[in-house]
């Protein structure tokens, strides 16, 4: 064990099979059985049972615990409680979610449990039909008191912000946001870890044994975050924006925030990419293929594939002819 190194690290899909999923995935490269239905692909995570599980080179079959704790900071910053600090999916939303919204670590500390964290997110469009929107925030103006009096009297729909969306959007979705994907879109998303959730609304369906899902009103109502009418339009310019895929060449940054950050990379030929002080990349390809050259030799990575690159691999180089990435990194 002593002479293994690190090297990219691609890990083995695990697939959520809700209610609301689609065989969407499949258009990332996915394997999907003909009788499956995956709503979600869980890239890269270190969360209660579900850990990711190294499919490539001399590490296949350790986990990613396992290698937090054979590599220490040199995979995983310190993160006060051992987990590595993000998670990584891929969702297919072939038909809408519940509406929902997280808290921030403070309310999930003290309401939860100590050593629970709270859920920022965000949301990269892969795919969305014409005319998409989703679910985003609260209606301009309407107060805590106000909203409250629609969820009792049954009108919580009245109170939702929808936005319309298009493919390469690309959204914050801040503690205290209400927000959910509706039917038709498939996004990349990237998260706390975590999965402190409270369901506002349902849409009124059931869950696979027939009984309404559980609400959490109480909760959600605490944390939901009310901008004023003032406010409204320039929050959404600090959570919303659109990725770059006109120009090629680049690295785009779309966020930058304590729990993780993001850039778009869209290149047509080879380009390096340094670490500075940063612990640890992991790159998601939502478009084309290329090789990762390293000391080690090459990595292959095509759409659909996600990699985590450890720091003490240096600088690296990314042969490519075309290819489109997000990079979230710490």
């Amino acid at each position: 064990m002593k002479n293994l190194k690190l090297y990219p690290l691609k890990f083995s899909p695990i697939y959520k099979h809700y209610l609301w999923g689609g065989k969407n995935l499949t258009k990332m490269g996915k394997q999907i059985a003909k009788d499956e239905i995956v709503a979600e692909s869980w890239e890269i995570a270190d969360h209660d049972e579900d850990v990711s599980i190294v499919r490539n080179g001399p590490l296949a079959g350790k986990s990613l615990r396992d290698l937090i704790e054979l590599f220490g900071q040199d995979l995983c910053p310190e993160s006060g409680n051992g987990r590595f600090p993000i998670i990584i999916k891929f969702l297919d939303a072939n038909k809408r979610l519940s509406v929902q919204v997280h808290p921030d670590d403070e309310y999930a500390r003290t309401h939860e449990s100590p050593t629970e964290l709270g859920k920022n997110e965000c949301w990269y469009i892969l795919d969305a039909p014409p005319g998409a929107e989703l679910i985003f925030g609260i209606k301009k103006g309407i107060t805590k008191q106000e909203f409250q009096n629609l969820v009792e009297g049954g009108r919580v729909e009245d109170g939702l912000n929808r936005l319309q969306i298009k493919s390469g959007d690309f959204l914050f979705i801040k503690t205290g946001t209400v927000h959910a994907l509706l039917e038709g879109t498939m996004v990349c998303e990237i998260l706390q870890n975590s999965d402190t959730t409270y369901r506002l609304y349902d849409w009124e369906r059931t869950g696979a044994d027939g009984k309404p899902r559980p609400l959490h009103i109480a909760k959600a109502l605490d944390v939901i975050h009310f901008p004023s009418p003032d406010e409204f339009e320039h929050e959404l310019e600090k959570l919303v924006f659109e990725s770059d895929s006109r120009s090629f060449n680049r690295t785009q940054l779309l966020l930058k925030n304590r729990n993780f950050n993001v850039e778009h990379l869209n290149y047509q030929r080879e380009f390096t990419l340094n670490f500075g002080k940063e612990h640890f990349h992991a790159l998601i390809m939502i478009a084309g293929s290329g090789e990762i050259i390293h000391t080690s030799g090459p990595t292959p990575v095509c759409m659909g594939e996600t990699v985590l690159i450890p720091r003490p691999i240096g600088s690296y180089r990314i042969q490519t002819k075309g290819m489109r990435a997000l990079k979230a990194f710490l």
